[in-house]
């Protein structure tokens, strides 16, 4: 039999937030209503959970990642990206502000990348596709510690749900550098970049205007920070000195600003993270319409199946979303060969 959803939403939403009640009079006490519940959804962690229950409680878990996921995905886009949420069924129109030349616009869909051609015209079309990602999870460690894995299980889907939107991103970056829809002069790619490298792209970028803006990941910003250092000494003031000596992620390089991309590794060793170290991503301070849109369509959903080998769950998140590279001249892309975990 399922429980009330809204109240379980409740529940998973005080223990992820680390806010569990436990109220005498009120008979809420959250700490041992999640670990119960995760009993009778799971058992002891080697039966076969009851497909409603197991259905009903990664939805409400997926809802609930979904929630924290949105504003990991706004304040990690909005230095690149429009992004907007819309019901699902709903076209949305874009505009294109006509100081920008925006000859064509890539689109990426569930089978790879797409052109649309929009010279000479003001506005097109988000049409939404449909991507996917998925993986499991262990019954018994929810079973042994509930509290802790929990959370640990909300933040795995809403970390996959941002990847999935970095992830066609960087296909969307690929594919435009490949056909020269990003310039030649926008890119730095080679082994031991120099700072000097570094500024000859940030130059490009300036000339829209603003203070650019480089993402990426804290060895190569590291890299280009202390680069200032060694190769530009005379111009090393207080400031920069004090920040290169102390701050655990520098934020000035330069005429730009470096801002530090969450890469976590994906083992136990340390040696593999989820996202290139290597390469970084600069973008234009002052462009109207940033180089990406981003356009959410309805919530993340959910499949789930249990293996019946090993009896893992997985679980395959689906989003509607229409993601488009709007101007790939005010991006720029910085890789270096000789950066290494």
């Amino acid at each position: 039999m399922a429980y009330d959803s809204t109240k379980l939403k409740g529940l998973f939403s005080r223990v992820y937030n680390d806010k569990m009640i436990e109220d005498k009079e009120k008979g809420l006490f959250d700490e041992q209503d999640i670990k119960d519940y995760v009993k009778k959804v799971f058992g002891d962690g080697g039966a076969t959970p009851d497909p409603s229950l197991l259905h009903q409680f990664n939805t409400v878990v997926v809802q609930t990642a979904d929630e924290i996921a949105k504003p990991m995905v706004t304040d990690m886009f909005k230095l690149f990206a429009n992004v907007d949420k819309k019901p699902r069924g709903q076209i949305v129109q874009i505009n294109i502000p006509k100081k920008n030349k925006a000859k064509v616009v890539w689109s990426a869909n569930g089978s790879g990348v797409d052109l649309v051609r929009v010279a000479g015209q003001e506005k097109t079309l988000a049409v939404p596709a449909t991507f996917s990602t998925g993986f499991y999870y262990e019954p018994v460690d929810l079973v042994t510690d509930s509290v802790a894995n929990f959370r640990t299980l909300v933040d795995d889907v809403a970390n996959a749900k941002v990847r999935l939107y970095l992830d066609e991103i960087y296909k969307l970056v690929d594919a435009a550098i490949a056909s020269n829809k990003i310039p030649a002069a926008n890119v730095a790619d080679g082994s031991g970049l120099t700072l000097a490298d570094y500024n000859k792209v940030a130059s490009v970028l300036q000339r829209y205007g603003g203070r650019p803006v480089f993402v990426a990941d804290s060895l190569l910003i590291d890299h280009f920070a202390m680069a200032q250092a060694t190769e530009q000494p005379n111009l090393m003031f207080e400031g920069i000195k004090e920040e290169l000596l102390t701050a655990l992620n520098p934020t000035t390089i330069g005429r730009t600003t470096a801002v530090n991309l969450t890469n976590p590794f994906t083992d136990e060793t340390n040696s593999k993270t989820e996202l290139p170290v290597n390469r970084g991503y600069m973008f234009a301070g002052a462009v109207n319409q940033k180089p990406f849109s981003v356009v959410e369509y309805g919530g993340l959903r959910q499949f789930t199946e249990q293996d019946p080998e090993d009896e893992r769950v997985k679980i395959k998140l689906v989003q509607e979303a229409s993601l488009k590279m709007m101007f790939g001249e005010a991006i720029g892309v910085i890789e270096d060969d000789t950066i290494t975990l």
